[in-house]
C-alpha cells in the first residue's frame, strides 16, 4: 500500500535552496524584499517539489480562502452542468477553487446551503435561486461578499447578475409557431413560488394580446413526473380547445411534452409542436429532434465567474447585469397544426 506523501512546506523549499524561510515567504507572497534572480529560483524550486500553499494559512493571513460557490436550482437538469463547467474552468484559470450545491428547488435545502457557504467562508457566490425571492442572495450579501444571480429575473441595477434574453427566446419561439399557423400555444411555467422569471410568462400574454392568439398555461413542478402528469392533462383536453404547440423554458421539460404525448396516443409534431430551450446535445437526436432556443449555457458559468473574480479584485468590470445572446434552431418537432390552419 503506497504511503502518503506528507507535503511540501517552504521549510523544504529553503533547505532545498540553502536560504532563509523568510525569503521563501516573501518570494511566494509576492512581497518585496528579495532580489529578482532569487525570486525566480524560489519560484522554479518550488514548483518543481510541488509546493502548494497551506488555505488554512492563507486565508488567516488575508482573510480569503480562494473558494467561490455555485449554487444551482437542479443538478439533474443538464443545463446546469455546462454552467458548472464553464463557472469551474474559469476559476481554475484565475486560481480559485469551487464548492457546488443544489438546491433541488427546495427553499429550506437552499437556506441551509447558503449557510453552509458562509460558514466555510468562501469569497463570493453565484447562485441560481429558487423564484424571485431574494432574500437568500440579501443574508449572503449582508456579509459584504459579492453575489452573482444566475438565469433568474432582472434585479435592481446594483446587483450583479447573468442571465439568457428570456424576452427574445419568447419572441422568437411565438413567431415561429404562428408564421407556422398555430393559433392555440401554451407555456410551460413553474408555480408562481418558484418560477425563476414571472417576466417570461407576462412578455407571453402580452405577445397574444398584441398578436391575437390563445395564450394557455400549463403550471407544474419542474421535475419530469410532475410535468409529465400536467402535460397529460393538458392534452387529454377537447382536439378543438387543446393547444395546438408548446413552449417550455426548457430541453429538459421538453422532453416530458414528448412522453405525455406518447401516453395519449398523440404524435409530434402531426398533433402538437413542441419548442424547448436550451438546446442540449441530446435534443437534435430525439425523435422527432427538438425546435428549441439556443443559448451559451457554458457562457453563463464563464461570466458569472467572472463577475466574481473581477469584483474580489477591487471593481465590478465594464458591466454587473449580462444578457447572454439566444438563438431560434428549428428542427422536426414543429410543423403547421392539424386542419391545415394557414398564417
Amino acid at each position: 500500500m503506497p504511503v502518503a506523501r506528507e507535503p511540501v512546506t517552504q521549510r523544504d523549499v529553503a533547505a532545498s535552496l540553502g536560504v532563509s524561510i523568510s525569503a521563501v515567504s516573501l518570494a511566494l507572497s509576492g512581497r518585496p524584499g528579495v532580489g529578482d534572480d532569487l525570486r525566480r529560483r524560489i519560484l522554479d524550486r518550488a514548483a518543481e517539489l510541488g509546493y502548494r500553499p497551506n488555505a488554512s494559512a492563507v486565508a488567516l493571513r488575508t482573510s480569503r480562502t480562494r473558494v467561490l460557490g455555485l449554487l444551482i436550482r437542479n443538478l439533474r437538469n443538464p443545463h446546469f452542468l455546462d454552467v458548472i463547467d464553464g463557472f469551474d474552468e474559469t476559476c481554475a484559470r484565475a486560481g480559485y477553487e469551487v464548492m457546488v450545491g443544489s438546491s433541488r428547488y427546495d427553499p429550506t435545502r437552499e437556506a441551509q446551503l447558503v449557510d453552509a457557504f458562509q460558514h466555510r467562508a468562501i469569497d463570493g457566490l453565484a447562485i441560481a435561486p429558487i423564484g424571485t425571492n431574494h432574500r437568500v442572495r440579501e443574508r449572503f450579501s449582508a456579509t459584504s461578499r459579492p453575489v452573482v444571480l444566475l438565469d433568474t429575473a432582472a434585479p435592481d441595477a446594483a446587483t450583479m447578475s447573468v442571465r439568457s434574453d428570456q424576452e427574445a427566446s419568447v419572441d422568437l419561439a411565438v413567431q415561429h409557431l404562428l408564421e407556422l399557423g398555430h393559433r392555440r400555444v401554451a407555456m410551460v411555467v413553474a408555480p408562481d413560488d418558484k418560477s425563476p422569471d414571472p417576466e417570461r410568462l407576462q412578455h407571453f400574454r402580452r405577445l397574444a394580446a398584441d398578436l391575437g392568439f390563445t395564450a394557455d398555461t400549463v403550471t407544474t413542478e419542474l421535475s419530469a413526473d410532475a410535468a409529465r402528469t400536467a402535460l397529460r392533462q393538458a392534452l387529454e383536453r377537447d382536439a378543438a380547445t387543446r393547444p395546438t404547440a408548446f413552449i417550455t423554458n426548457s430541453d429538459y421539460i421538453a422532453h416530458t411534452v414528448y412522453l405525455a404525448a406518447a401516453d395519449l396516443g398523440l404524435s409530434i409534431p402531426e398533433d402538437i409542436s413542441v419548442i424547448g430551450h436550451d438546446d442540449l446535445p441530446t435534443s437534435a437526436s430525439l425523435y422527432p429532434a427538438l425546435t428549441t432556443i439556443a443559448v451559451d449555457r457554458r457562457s453563463i458559468g464563464e461570466q458569472a465567474a467572472t463577475l466574481l473574480i473581477d469584483a474580489l479584485a477591487g471593481g465590478p468590470g465594464d458591466r454587473t447585469n449580462i444578457v447572454v445572446p439566444v438563438e431560434l434552431r428549428v428542427r422536426s418537432s414543429t410543423a403547421r397544426p392539424a386542419g391545415g390552419l394557414r398564417p
